[in-house]
């Protein structure tokens, strides 16, 4: 009887073991997870499409929608047929203003980084909700730079009727280095500003007047109200908790080299040129879906001898817990690295289109 007893806790032993592993980590290519293509129509006013869409459901009903050109476009999911366009007014009481540096579009309505001077709050009809003044920066911030460019998504918490947003520097300079605000929350309710600090890490001060390896992108965890802050020259990602941070190991499993670029004066005018070569941590996008980040590394850019470009890129896939779980490499000149969520994958674009009338975006399912 002992013995078939302690032949019966070997075998749960083992069981129990197998299943406490941690997951395997994948490495493989992109393309391998493409489930189909999706193609939305286009109007005579529209000659590119958007990279993002926002998917929102409206009466047990699925929409995504675009903005494109001062206008609204609306369309089924997943059909992709165009059901509505509409236009918005840059000036009058109703004016979103010239200058937009970044766009939202929410279940609450519209939000607007409008001329480095206000965020804009807007129906879906176009009409003006709220109008918030962006805070001043001091000094040593030089210039202020709202943005949702080069991978600084606005994010919007229905919940707490929160927006948030980054200040983004053109380059890196030395005044910025003692600098925190980057990161804000808009309290659309009491209409107050609060910021979320970081300062960038000491390596940074080799990197000054880089418009690539000089500038962070970020993304902002709705569901655990943490910021993930990227940096292009980092292995590891900071995380924000409030002012609190710490660091996850985000690095990709190829070598990188990241190279300098230069500046070349033009008469009163310095132009920054970086570096076609170097490697860099692009961006991050977070799936709340699957609760899952993905972080796009750039990791080299070669050029034939006919002047086309071949880029071996990835994106990093971290789990709930910021654990690696997957490292999958593609071409960006074949597919274009910013996307969109919805509950049933994630959608990037093409970069060649084969019809002036529709646009492809191939869906992405990580069955893993």
């Amino acid at each position: 009887m002992g013995k078939y007893f302690f032949f019966l806790l070997a075998v749960v032993f083992s069981c129990n073991s197998k299943e406490s592993k941690s997951p395997e980590f994948i490495s493989g290519e992109l393309t391998e997870y493409i489930s189909d293509t999706i193609y939305f129509e286009k109007d005579e006013f529209t000659k590119n499409l958007p990279a993002k869409f926002a998917y929102l459901e409206e009466n047990d009903s699925s929409f995504l929608y675009a903005w494109y050109d001062k206008r609204l476009l609306k369309y089924g999911y997943p059909s992709g047929k165009l059901i509505s366009s509409t236009n918005f007014f840059v000036e009058g009481p109703d004016g979103i203003g010239s200058f937009i540096s970044g766009s939202l579009i929410t279940e609450d309505g519209l939000f607007f980084i409008s001329d480095q001077k206000e965020i804009v709050h807007t129906d879906f009809e176009g009409k003006v909700i709220s109008r918030f003044p962006l805070p001043a920066v001091p000094e040593e911030r030089l210039a202020a730079n709202f943005s949702a460019m080069n991978g600084n998504d606005m994010t919007y918490d229905p919940a707490t009727k929160t927006l948030l947003l980054a200040d983004v520097p053109f380059v890196l300079k030395e005044p910025n280095m003692n600098y925190r605000d980057w990161l804000w929350k808009l309290d659309t309710r009491s209409e107050n500003f609060d910021s979320v600090g970081f300062n960038y890490p000491e390596k940074y001060r080799e990197l000054y007047d880089d418009p690539e390896l000089g500038v962070f992108a970020h993304s902002f965890i709705i569901d655990r109200d943490l910021f993930v802050v990227n940096f292009p020259a980092n292995d590891s990602l900071l995380i924000l908790d409030s002012d609190n941070g710490f660091w996850v190991d985000g690095r990709s499993s190829k070598p990188l080299t990241f190279e300098k670029g230069k500046t070349e004066p033009r008469g009163e005018w310095t132009v920054f040129n970086p570096s076609m070569k170097t490697s860099r941590y692009k961006f991050t996008q977070y799936d709340p879906y699957r609760k899952r980040l993905l972080r796009y590394v750039n990791i080299e850019t070669k050029e034939s001898d006919l002047e086309t470009y071949t880029n071996e890129s990835s994106f990093i896939l971290l789990d709930s817990e910021f654990g690696k779980v997957a490292e999958l490499f593609f071409n960006n000149q074949k597919i274009i690295p910013s996307g969109f969520f919805t509950p049933n994958g994630f959608y990037l674009k093409l970069a060649e289109q084969q019809s002036d009338d529709r646009e492809g975006y191939v869906r992405i399912v990580f069955d893993f």
